[in-house]
């Protein structure tokens, strides 16, 4: 369970109101493995709150990161760290199906499908909500690279082995790459947004309007930007948000985005 609140009074605020409710029903609330984060404070504002911060008489820790269900949540919003996470977990599953993947025993397309349903999805978790650097399209890349060519292997010239180059990998695949998937999951749920009711709470924050200003410099892409870029690609952007509600345009629209 998270708690989330614009001012740190209304997060002791309502975390005093969950925990005397809890109380009433025999729950107790873990406070060493309760953590609270700051999400895009000044160094000032870190440095006022200290290591730690107490509320309703429980002490918590100030952390900079910390993994909810499963995806990693950072102070300043960076998916990159999260996607580097999730490569490094799709690694462990590529190793533990190594053997396998290498077999002679088992046809190509076959190794796809490991891939494809095993290993894949390990590394793609929580994608519909990422917002994507190149360098993280090209790590993406380059996981899935290593994958393929443990799946068909090498190539022999003139008596001498070398690895596969990646138009070849492409060629013998013949499916949409991870990148291609990550975006079109991304279009995906945000059509699913469109169409939540004005109530549903993941539509009431993708509906208003941030508070604050952005820093000066270069800024990270925001993630209804990079929709709109997705959506640009296969020539689909003007009233996208309409488009949404029709499912049958909008799973062609996805499609499009797998294939472009």
């Amino acid at each position: 369970m998270d708690i989330v609140g614009r001012t740190f009074a209304t997060v002791a605020e309502l975390y005093t109101r969950l925990k005397r409710e809890a109380t009433k029903v025999g729950l107790v609330v873990n406070a060493s493995k309760t953590k609270y984060m700051l999400v895009g404070g000044t160094e000032r504002d870190k440095a006022r709150l200290g290591s730690s911060v107490t509320i309703d008489g429980d002490t918590f820790e100030m952390v900079e990161e910390f993994v909810y269900l499963g995806s990693l949540l950072t102070a300043d919003n960076n998916d990159s760290r999260e996607i580097r996470r999730r490569i490094i977990c799709g690694s462990r599953a590529y190793y533990g199906l190594q053997k396998k993947l290498r077999s002679k025993k088992i046809r190509h397309r076959t190794k796809c499908v490991m891939y494809k349903t095993l290993i894949r999805p390990v590394v793609l978790y929580g994608h519909e909500t990422w917002t994507m650097l190149e360098e993280d399209l090209q790590a993406l890349g380059v996981f899935e690279r290593r994958v393929l060519r443990t799946i068909f292997g090498g190539v022999q010239e003139d008596g001498v082995w070398r690895r596969r180059m990646n138009h070849e990998l492409t060629q013998l695949y013949c499916e949409p790459s991870i990148q291609k998937v990550a975006k079109a999951g991304r279009v995906r749920w945000a059509g699913h947004v469109a169409r939540m009711p004005d109530s549903n709470p993941a539509k009431m924050v993708f509906a208003s309007d941030s508070a604050g200003t952005r820093q000066r410099g270069a800024q990270r892409a925001r993630w209804a930007d990079q929709v709109q870029n997705d959506l640009a690609s296969v020539g689909r952007i003007r009233g996208w948000r309409d488009a949404a509600s029709n499912r049958v345009l909008w799973r062609q629209i996805v499609d499009s985005v797998l294939s472009v």
